[in-house]
């Protein structure tokens, strides 16, 4: 017995031995493991004084990085893009309280709340139905709280040489602390529902609303557009959960947050704008579309400031990597993301990722994490607008945030704008746009309208799918709204109005990419009246070498989509890259290609009929035109009369003479036999002499194909003058 005792006391003290050695072997392992870090963080801490002495011995004009004291908000390196990016950061207008808007929404509010709790149920009640445990909408209400617009900024969208387009631009912060009465049903079984509500629902975003194209005629606006330039903050606070929330249901707060944001990343945040046309016969959307300012290109210079992270028994330096979106860019594509840098308090990148400007206002988000083998630890966020970029002349060193507060970390970004160009587009091979993270163009696809779909009207739900790079590497998916039978809504020839933008890299170039190809199918869904979908009525196939070899690197075309009869209207663009150097070169070498009469034709097309048509074309009215003083005589007032003249038919037509009238109205008309496709209207304006020769105040210029689209178009006869003539072309029937 007692030796039993004795060898199991022996045991015992032998095991206890093998853990007090294993232990003082661990502890230290460890204290040499932190010897090393801290002798690390010490050469560190060297290395960077050295660089520092290092910097402040370089001429300021060379210096890499200057550095305020407090190292917040300052400005860094020679700028590269103060030219012309620094100008579009500083824009002139009119400051305004948003008082008068709000109360307009507030007498407004009763209808805009049904109307806007409509467009919330089905937009986003589709998707909480997808959800793993699904929910609907049982009640929605938004209470009687309305929206409130403050600090607005009222601008002029000046025509431009790349667009020829002018509007007005009005920004304005959007918030709404709604008192809102939203029930909602979750299924988390067939027999166990859960009833929660949100009581509370804040937002808070910078909108940007766009009066274009502008006109000579009431309502003198073709149509309003609007969206938010980034995500704006949403805040819900929920009722009815108490006592009953499962862990699923704890899940589904935070999804719905995230649902709600992606949904208006979805269809009111910048790429997306929702359109609302004012005037339906001047209306255009190929003519009303803005396109995005350019591309940004955000380098992650270097960072600075982190500490050593104490565990509960070993140090750790951070293992620093960068994310950096866009706007909303998070919701469609992965963030741009930095190596690792190893082992660094003050890490340097120098890497850059490239997104896709649509407004200066829209915010560079940033995110600074530590690389570890299980879960990463966020070091610190920060965010700046674009705009506030180009005006400290395109860099910054930001402080970053956790949590809420400021801890003492700062990351030095730099943004650099490059240009779209549809007239040259060496970026497609250049080495410069052809790094992994790199863009070298867009691919812009504009889907306008569809004409005699073939089905009943009562049965009309039609959309149109579109795929890029269908069967490829990089295949993407778009869909156009459903347009049903309503009143009001012409479902046989729906209007789709839609915008899709497709970043192209120089691998989606390379002559290995198969399948570059644009697919069009135009799909009739289950119609408002419950009859079923007739599913796919037409595809439609274009190539990106059709796009390329195209003038202008642009197609606009109205096609057959299918063989039953159903037309697609549609332009497929391509853009290359310039950076500021590349855009001044080009400025300045060209001049003034919309002269160009090769540049005008094809680029509206629409217009597939090429046997001829009937031109009932109007000369409608004219302004602008100049009363001439003369001494001792009475003023001569203008005696104006257009000549017109089509350029392959050599057709011709004279007006006849307004007299005494600086704004002209003729309202008269002739036909022409005419091909849509190439014919172009010349007119000249002159001034009636009776005494000699007339003379010529200008000449105007109208493609047909363009001017039967638009329907009417107004021009300046004379760059500068500030004299315009204004015609109007309708087909009359088609010519045998």
């Amino acid at each position: 017995m007692a030796s039993c005792t004795n060898s199991s006391g022996g045991s015992f003290l032998h095991d206890l031995s093998i853990f007090a050695t294993a232990s003082i072997l661990t502890c230290a392992a460890i204290a040499t493991y932190n010897y090393y870090i801290d002798r690390k963080v010490e050469q560190l801490m060297k290395e960077s004084k050295e660089h520092e002495k290092n910097e402040e011995e370089v001429a300021p004009q060379t210096r890499p990085l200057l550095r305020k004291a407090q190292g917040s908000y300052s400005s860094i390196s020679k700028p590269t893009n103060k030219s012309i990016a620094s100008s579009l950061a500083r824009v002139e207008g009119i400051e305004a309280s948003g008082n008068f808007l709000s109360g307009i929404l507030g007498q407004l509010w009763p209808h805009l709340n049904v109307a806007i709790s409509n467009i919330i149920k089905d937009t986003v009640e589709p998707i909480l139905k997808d959800l793993p445990v699904p929910i609907h909408f049982v009640k929605m209400d938004l209470g009687n709280v309305p929206i409130e617009t403050r600090n607005m900024f009222i601008r002029r969208v000046d025509p431009d040489s790349s667009s020829g387009k002018a509007g007005v631009g009005i920004d304005m912060d959007v918030l709404w602390d709604g008192d809102c009465d939203i029930l909602l049903q979750a299924t988390i079984t067939s027999s166990l529902k859960v009833t929660f509500g949100i009581k509370k629902l804040k937002l808070a975003g910078r909108l940007d609303v766009l009066l274009s194209g502008l006109t000579t005629d009431l309502p003198v606006i073709s149509a309003v557009q609007y969206a938010f330039s980034n995500v704006p903050k949403v805040e819900l606070a929920y009722t009815g959960l108490a006592g009953s929330l499962t862990s699923k249901i704890k899940y589904l707060e935070s999804t719905i947050l995230n649902i709600v944001e992606q949904s208006l990343a979805g269809i009111l945040v910048l790429p997306n704008r929702m359109v609302l046309p004012m005037d339906l016969g001047t209306y255009d959307f190929f003519d009303t579309y803005y396109p995005p300012v350019g591309m940004v290109r955000v380098t992650a210079v270097e960072a600075r400031g982190f500490k050593v992270q104490k565990g509960r028994f070993m140090k750790d330096i951070p293992d620093c990597y960068v994310m950096i979106s866009l706007g909303a860019s998070k919701f469609a594509d992965p963030p741009f993301k930095t190596s690792v840098k190893k082992d660094s308090l003050n890490p340097v990148w120098n890497e850059a990722g490239d997104f896709i400007l649509y407004d200066l206002d829209q915010e560079v988000y940033i995110e600074v994490w530590d690389k570890d083998k299980e879960e990463d630890d966020r070091l610190g966020n920060a965010k700046v607008a674009v705009r506030d970029l180009f005006d400290k002349d395109g860099a910054m060193e930001l402080p970053l945030e956790l949590g809420g507060e400021k801890n003492g970390c700062f990351i030095t970004i730099r943004a650099d704008l490059h240009h779209l160009s549809s007239q040259k587009v060496g970026s497609f091979s250049s080495p410069s746009y052809a790094g992994k993270n790199q863009l070298c163009g867009l691919a812009t696809i504009l889907v306008t309208k569809a004409f005699d779909i073939p089905i009943p009207k009562e049965d009309a739900a039609c959309n149109v799918k579109i795929i890029y790079g269908k069967g490829g590497d990089f295949e993407k998916t778009f869909y156009t709204p459903v347009v049903m039978d309503y009143p009001g809504i012409d479902a046989l020839n729906p209007m789709f109005n839609s915008v899709y933008h497709i970043p192209i890299t120089a691998a989606m170039l390379s002559d290995k990419t198969k399948n570059k190809t644009v697919t069009f199918i135009l799909v009739d869904n289950p119609g408002a009246n419950g009859t079923k979908a007739h599913g796919e009525l037409g595809t439609l196939i274009c190539t990106l070498d059709e796009v390329i070899s195209a003038d202008m690197h642009m197609i606009t075309k109205t096609s057959f989509i299918g063989n039953k009869g159903a037309k697609l209207e549609y332009r497929i663009s391509l853009n290359g890259m310039l950076s500021e150097d590349e855009q001044t070169k080009s400025m300045s070498s060209t001049q003034n290609l919309t002269n160009s009469k090769a540049n005008e034709v094809g680029i509206y097309g629409g217009i597939d009929d090429k046997k001829g048509v009937t031109l009932r074309l109007t000369a409608v009215r004219g302004r602008g035109f100049q009363i001439q003083e003369r001494k001792g005589k009475k003023d001569d007032v203008p005696d104006v009369y257009c000549s017109v003249r089509l350029a392959n038919s050599k057709a011709e037509w004279k007006t006849r003479t307004i007299k005494d009238d600086t704004m002209p109205n003729w309202n008269e008309s002739n036909d022409f036999h005419v091909n849509p496709l190439t014919e172009v209207v010349e007119v000249s304006v002159y001034e009636a002499n009776s005494k000699g020769l007339d003379e010529l105040l200008g000449n105007a210029t109208f493609t047909v194909e363009k001017l039967l689209r638009k329907r009417v178009m107004e021009a300046e006869i004379k760059e500068g003058s500030g004299m315009f003539v204004k015609f109007m072309g309708i087909k009359i029937h088609e010519a045998s």
